[in-house]
């Protein structure tokens, strides 16, 4: 006995929320495990973190030998660049260094090739590029 067109619709309906079904279950069982394997930083006991005003442990102290952003702990007064921040830095170049991915002599030849690049009063590495409006044509 042939099918009707009614018993067609019906039966797509059904594959179709199968479908939705199986893949409904398959995100569930996915997120299921992300969450059971302990690399999450949730530690599954429903509490939320709070700020807190206490500074964190690991605030670097004055004269400790780190660079804080912005403080008084800064190794230049100002943005400089070329031999003047070479000259600026003095003994702390090594440390300018480290604290951008490089050794010492790679920092050395970039600010003497590169003038755009400036080591910020923090010991961060930036690029101060001036931009040149097109030429007009006449």
């Amino acid at each position: 006995m042939p099918e009707t067109t009614s018993q067609q619709r019906r039966r797509s309906v059904l594959a179709v929320a199968a479908a939705v079904v199986v893949v409904a279950l398959a995100v569930v069982l996915a997120v299921w495990l992300t969450n059971g394997t302990g690399d999450s930083d949730d530690s599954g006991d429903g509490s939320v973190a709070v700020p807190s005003d206490a500074p964190p442990a690991s605030t670097p102290s004055p004269g400790d030998g780190t660079v804080a952003p912005g403080g008084q702990d800064d190794l230049l007064p100002r943005p400089m660049s070329g031999q003047e921040a070479i000259d600026a830095l003095g003994e702390h170049l090594d440390h300018v260094a480290e604290l951008n991915g490089m050794t010492p002599e790679q920092l050395r030849d970039l600010l003497l090739r590169d003038a755009s690049v400036q080591v910020a009063p923090s010991g961060r590495l930036l690029y101060d590029d001036q931009m040149t409006p097109p030429a007009t044509p006449e």
